[in-house]
């Protein structure tokens, strides 16, 4: 004898293994609305808390710097004159050569991580001038990925008119 349920939607007897009443075309079985709404409210739940961590996380790590004295992109010698001892620079760069050819001038060395912090971004910018003094604009590069206490070779370029360039003075090393 076939086994008989009856339909969730119309009441008629079914098949018991029927996914779909012949009668009125409901979808049999499936999760309880009861269950689908916990999953729900737990997925929901677990996203929330993920979020909350995470947030968590970057405000220590942000509050840590602060409590530190490290700026969250700046690696500039600290001007205070009531500090006892030298803070620990986050950055700190060599200039090995400077030069030009056809259509950029070039600065050329090395910046150090002085942490044991990874930085996903790193940029050393340099400004250029030209005899008169005038702004002619930025030489600069840029790494991803510098890891805790490594240290990488830049090349940063200014891309102008490099017969206009007097010097370039080193403006910041950002670091992320």
């Amino acid at each position: 004898m076939e086994e008989e349920k009856q339909c969730k939607a119309c009441q008629e007897k079914i098949n018991k293994k029927a996914t779909k009443c012949p009668h009125c075309g409901a979808k049999q079985g499936g999760l309880p609305t009861i269950v689908k709404v916990i999953i729900i409210v737990v997925v929901i739940f677990a996203c929330v808390i993920g979020c909350m961590k995470s947030c968590a996380n970057a405000v220590n790590e942000t509050i840590d710097e602060i409590n530190s004295g490290e700026s969250a992109t700046e690696a500039s010698p600290s001007n205070s004159t009531n500090e006892t001892t030298p803070k620990e620079e986050k950055f700190t760069y060599t200039i090995d050569t400077q030069y030009n050819d056809m259509f950029s001038y070039y600065i050329e060395g090395t910046v150090k991580n002085n942490k044991n912090k990874e930085y996903s971004y790193v940029s050393i910018e340099f400004v250029c001038y030209d005899i008169a003094g005038n702004n002619l604009g930025t030489a600069l590069d840029n790494t991803n990925n510098l890891l805790g206490n490594q240290t990488w070779k830049y090349k940063a370029m200014f891309i102008g008119s490099n017969e206009e360039v007097d010097h370039c003075d080193f403006h910041k090393i950002s670091g992320w």
